[in-house]
């Protein structure tokens, strides 16, 4: 019995590791789609996960929400922030800073 717990809790967590990893990679992908739209690059390669939280829609209903970071350059020189706010697998907010150079 003991075994099958283990077992059964393993698997759980390779299930969630693999589910959050995906969500990582749409999250990437509209980092990439927001840079490429606005003409500027993106830096690293990555989104890091900075804020897991609970917030309610424009209906009042409860969501689940991940805030993910990632960082783009204009010309190289100078770093801007942006995040993606995933709801589950699908990105609802992708926000960047505004560069104070013209783009």
């Amino acid at each position: 019995m003991l075994n099958l717990l283990v077992i059964l809790a393993i698997a759980l967590s390779i299930g969630f590791w693999l589910y959050n990893s995906r969500i990582s990679e749409q999250a990437h992908k509209a980092a990439l789609r927001a840079c490429q739209d606005a003409y500027v690059q993106n830096l690293d390669g990555y989104v890091a996960l900075k804020k897991v939280y609970f917030d309610k829609n424009s209906e009042g209903k409860w969501r689940f929400l991940r805030r993910y970071q990632f960082e783009f350059a204009t010309d190289g020189a100078k770093r801007y922030v942006g995040h993606v706010i995933m709801q589950g697998r699908w990105p609802i907010i992708v926000e960047m800073e505004s560069p104070q150079e013209p783009v």
